[in-house]
């Protein structure tokens, strides 16, 4: 449930923040503010790059006003039609979202097809427009026009506010179970004296400070 009203939050914000959506194609992101993308120091950002099969960068958003609920999202092309979820937004071709992972259960959510990228679990929601990636404490979010667009996305995913190295590779592995909850954590008995909610300790997301 987490995911998706984040979703549709991010569909409401989206609609203003991709300055080329009523008037013409979206220019890309300038150099100032791509720089001032990077200097975001909470933890790992995912991107990209600075385009996907031919459509480019075009904003980076959740920066300044950072909330946890709807992460930091990169924004690729211009709108391609409007009303995203009957909202009054648009639908852009392709966005890359990452959050810091918040345990809930991916039962609900419809049809869905598990997978391995980068090295890492993911999770294939929505017949293909969108995958959701797992690594560290972070979940990363990619929903593209199509299932071929996405995947594009899923296959050029990188690190964008850090350089891996070999200590601290781009796709460490979850520190968390994706797709359970704490309830169902709760009811295997791996929460132990952390029963009333707290997740334990290797569950909770660490913010790396220095890039």
């Amino acid at each position: 449930m987490r995911r998706r009203v984040a979703k549709v939050v991010a569909a409401i914000a989206s609609a203003g923040v991709v300055a080329g959506c009523a008037t013409g194609p979206a220019p890309p992101i300038s150099a100032r503010q791509l720089a001032y993308a990077h200097s975001f120091a909470l933890f790992t950002l995912y991107w990209a790059g600075k385009s996907v099969d031919g459509i480019p960068l075009t904003e980076a958003d959740g920066l300044g006003d950072y909330n946890a609920q709807v992460g930091v999202t990169m924004y690729y092309g211009n709108c391609i039609h409007k009303s995203f979820l009957k909202l009054g937004g648009c639908t852009l071709p392709l966005k890359v979202t990452t959050v810091w992972y918040i345990p809930h259960s991916n039962i609900s959510l419809g049809p869905q097809r598990n997978i391995r990228v980068h090295g890492v679990p993911a999770v294939i929601f929505d017949h293909g427009d969108e995958v959701e990636v797992y690594t560290d404490a972070m979940a990363v979010d990619v929903v593209g026009a199509t299932p071929k667009l996405t995947m594009a996305g899923v296959k050029q995913l990188t690190t964008f506010n850090r350089r891996p190295t070999a200590a601290w590779p781009a796709f460490p592995p979850p520190q968390f179970t994706p797709g359970v909850s704490l309830k169902q954590l709760a009811a295997e008995h791996k929460l132990g004296n952390h029963s009333k909610g707290t997740p334990p300790e290797d569950l909770q997301p660490s913010v790396n400070q220095s890039q």
